[in-house]
């Protein structure tokens, strides 16, 4: 008798249910139609106006309330603070009475269901500032206190039960509420640029292929008045340095990112995570803690060495498109259905499960540079190319089988790809790389034929969802003059 394969029985014979219950109330869910781009531009081309804010946002009760740390393994408490946590905001628009807001917080990830109720409460800032635009990035941070749910005490087996604290919650919508007002009202006008540095020496790509983006790019705000730059910085490794026995709260390499600019310049910093599946920083020490502090310092150090800033013209494109993603992992529809995780669930046709997961992404043209936020961590070759081939690849199978890679649908090997943007739905594996255990497929780790581990699609919702996305993506720019 093999437990395993029990297990996954019974957890996709819940997931159907699931999914036909479901089916009864609703239908099937419908591809959601193409979303309209929202445009935004300076007809007397003379520059932008942006602004910015940050708050410390940590909790008072720390050392007094159990708050679960986000990566690693579920039940871990925190038991210290190295350095605090924050969320910021950048204002951006064309001078022409809209604008666009673009969130960072120092968090693993923020579900959809929660990102909804974050637009909600920022109605009235919509209304009042004309704000066409909001999008929240997380630095998946795995020093930080958990916003999704996924590192709670277990309840059945290695099913964690809700880890998000509702208080802390609050106060991160709150303090990004705060946040939007104070970015709008300190808006200044002034020129954008952008420009990009490769960091190799920052990356360590951990598994087959070994392709890594070690491209640091910055989007950068330069005032009229010469009072303090804006950078909006992007860059594809994990903020996972400190391990799996870390239990210090901290902002991981991106925290240090920003004090190691901070202390050469006074500069606002904005920082989201790039393709980073199996993506780490870069082997500076054997301390956990001095790597962190290493990786952030020579991205710094980077930011100020990019030369190749190209102004970019006052006009603004957004279009967010909704997207169906189906879930055939039974591990993560468990989650979902239990609550773990607030995902919203529909029927679908596209899923052997019978469900999928309703999400998003979001691609922002300002002047010239391309720019696409993802609801999950995608694998870099997804991204920008160079998959394995048939004699390489886990499955045997050539690059043929997989999606069309992100930048080469875009035509623009200079797109900037955020991951874990407005949403988390796990990894996006390529389908000739994506291996799963035969006893207990999404529950156990499997090895490939060249005895390679292979953890990544057991947090994958499917082998489908990079060409969904694809396939989105496409869909997106077809629709853009």
């Amino acid at each position: 008798m093999n437990l395993e394969k029990i297990a996954v029985g019974a957890l996709s014979a819940l997931a159907r249910h699931e999914g036909k219950k479901i089916y009864k109330k609703q239908g099937y869910a419908e591809k959601p139609t193409s979303a309209k781009p929202i445009r935004m531009q300076n007809p007397a081309d003379d520059g932008f106006r942006c602004g910015f804010a940050s708050r410390i946002t940590m909790p008072k009760n720390i050392h007094a309330h159990p708050y679960y740390l986000a990566g690693h393994r579920t039940g871990k408490t925190v038991a210290g603070i190295l350095d605090p946590l924050t969320v910021s905001a950048l204002w951006l628009d064309c001078k022409d009475g809209g604008g666009m807001v673009v969130i960072g917080a120092d968090v693993v990830g923020i579900a959809n269901m929660e990102i909804a109720q974050i637009r909600d409460a920022l109605q009235d800032f919509c209304r009042e500032t004309g704000c066409k635009s909001i999008s929240i990035l997380c630095s998946h941070n795995h020093a930080g206190i958990d916003t999704l749910g996924y590192w709670g005490k277990a309840i059945i087996g290695p099913i964690p039960g809700n880890g998000k604290d509702p208080e802390y919650m609050a106060l991160l919508t709150e303090n990004m509420r705060a946040c939007c007002y104070e970015a709008f009202k300190t808006r200044k006008e002034g020129k954008l640029y952008t420009g990009s540095i490769r960091v190799p020496d920052a990356v360590f790509r951990k598994r087959k292929p070994i392709v890594a983006r070690d491209v640091l790019s910055r989007i950068r705000f330069v005032p009229d008045d010469g009072s303090e730059e804006t950078w909006w910085l992007n860059f594809g490794a994990h903020p996972n340095t400190m391990g799996g026995d870390n239990q210090m709260i901290s902002a991981e390499y991106p925290g240090y990112l920003r004090k190691a600019i901070q202390n050469v310049k006074k500069t606002n910093v904005l920082f989201g995570v790039g393709p980073i599946l199996a993506v780490d920083p870069g082997e500076w020490s054997e301390d956990v803690y001095e790597c962190a502090r290493l990786e952030g310092e020579a991205l710094a150090k980077a930011a100020f060495s990019i030369e190749n800033d190209t102004p970019l013209s006052p006009e603004i494109v957004v279009v967010r498109q909704p997207f169906l993603a189906p879930v055939e992992n039974p591990v993560l529809a468990l989650m979902a259905i239990i609550k773990t995780v607030n995902y919203k669930k529909a029927a679908s046709r596209d899923s052997s499960l019978g469900l999928a997961l309703c999400t998003e992404m979001t691609y922002i043209r300002i002047g010239t540079q391309q720019i696409l936020m993802l609801p999950g961590e995608a694998a870099p070759e997804f991204a920008f190319g160079g998959y394995s081939s048939a004699e390489t690849s886990a499955t045997g199978l050539g690059p043929e089988v997989n999606a069309k890679p992100l930048s080469a649908v875009a035509d623009d090997d200079n797109l900037i790809v955020f991951g874990l943007a407005n949403d988390m739905t796990g990894y996006m594996v390529p389908p000739n790389d994506f291996i799963l255990n035969e006893n207990g497929p999404y529950l156990d780790t499997a090895n490939d034929r060249f005895g390679e581990r292979h953890y990544h699609e057991t947090n994958s919702l499917s082998p489908k969802m990079t060409q969904i996305v694809s396939d989105t993506f496409a869909g997106i720019l077809e629709h853009i003059d």
